[in-house]
């Protein structure tokens, strides 16, 4: 498996970009025909909105990474024709030379597509350099044995058994300890080669290779900190208590039977997975931009505060409409490439 993502790593070319460029990455979209199966269906006017108003004006290149078309579930003639919306979005930054679209397990067939409008966007990985250091970019699904021998065989069964029975997808996303495997194995690569590894295919928003957990339990002891000095100590107490319950809620709906995700006494940052567009409250994506990245959180004005548990800054506005962006984690490109130096040797 490792020499597989290494083969991949050593294939795609190398793109150098500075702190003056834009980078934002979606993955896992899964973009149906539109009828109430189909699980883009729900964010489909947030996702739409935000690449309008917010990335296209603000001259940002769209990275899609992966599993953007459901072809596992429907055909890419009924997608296109529901969608006209979405590919004439993608056709504008494709129009500015700011599109790269990666493929993914679900929309694995998209090269042999020949009205297929992003066909010459298409790409198995992105690798930039960024200070003589290196981000890789790929959807994720590689790092499964399982699913780069029995993917065609899987697409069959969603199409033709789990769709006409109504069935939620039995994929990676939505198997707690499949996740886990692909992330060790993108980790472990990561930390062999001191770089930054973004992912999709899990569905599963990572920043410094961290997840929701042990990001609360990182923003709790932040909090714990500031206290003594703090102003307002009622207002830090209120939000160490609601980030305590979110994080016992959370531990509480994960498996009991898991180990230390990685095994390791002190994490290295090199993992980073975008989300996916299909979140129940809202999207996930991942922002590189002015020497940061940063994991973004886009939902609705009408989604209850309870429900945000933890997050830096935000969140803002977007123009009149009722869409928010709230940044749940950022840190300079610099400070995220000296700690893998420094905790790889």
């Amino acid at each position: 498996m490792q020499k597989r993502l290494l083969h991949l790593y050593e294939k795609t070319p190398k793109q150098k970009i500075t702190d003056n460029d834009r980078l934002v990455i979606f993955s896992d979209l899964h973009i149906g025909n539109g009828t109430r199966r189909d699980d883009f269906k729900k964010n489909a006017s947030l996702f739409c909105n935000v690449l309008e108003n917010y990335y296209l004006h603000g001259d940002y290149s769209l990275i899609l990474n992966g599993d953007v078309e459901e072809l596992q579930k429907y055909s890419l003639r009924k997608i296109l024709a529901k969608w006209s919306r979405v590919y004439n979005l993608f056709a504008e930054f494709q129009s500015r030379g700011r599109l790269h679209k990666i493929i993914g397990n679900h929309d694995f067939g998209l090269p042999t597509a020949k009205d297929y409008p992003c066909r010459a966007q298409l790409e198995n990985a992105l690798l930039f350099s960024y200070k003589s250091n290196s981000i890789f970019i790929f959807h994720g699904h590689q790092a499964s044995n399982l699913i780069e021998k029995y993917n065609t065989l899987a697409g069959h069964v969603l199409r033709f058994v789990v769709k006409p029975i109504g069935f939620k997808n039995a994929t990676t996303a939505y198997n707690s300890k499949r996740k886990y495997r692909v992330e060790k194995q993108v980790y472990k690569f990561g930390v062999s080669n001191k770089i930054i590894c973004i992912i999709g295919h899990t569905h599963r928003p990572l920043f410094d290779s961290l997840s929701k957990e042990e990001m609360l339990k990182f923003r709790i002891e932040r909090l714990i900190l500031s206290y003594p000095n703090a102003e307002d100590k009622k207002a830090i107490a209120r939000e160490i208590h609601a980030l305590k319950k979110a994080l016992q809620k959370l531990v509480a709906e994960e498996p009991k039977d898991r180990n230390s995700l990685y095994d390791a006494a002190i994490v290295n940052p090199v993992l980073f997975n975008s989300g996916c567009v299909i979140g129940k409250r809202g999207m996930t994506a991942i922002e590189i931009a002015d020497g940061e990245i940063r994991l973004v959180y886009w939902f609705t004005k009408k989604r209850k505060q309870k429900h945000i548990s933890i997050f830096e800054e935000g969140p803002f506005p977007l123009g009149d409409s009722d869409y928010r962006r709230m940044v749940l984690k950022k840190e300079k490109l610099d400070y995220i490439f000296t700690r893998i130096k420094l905790l790889s040797d």
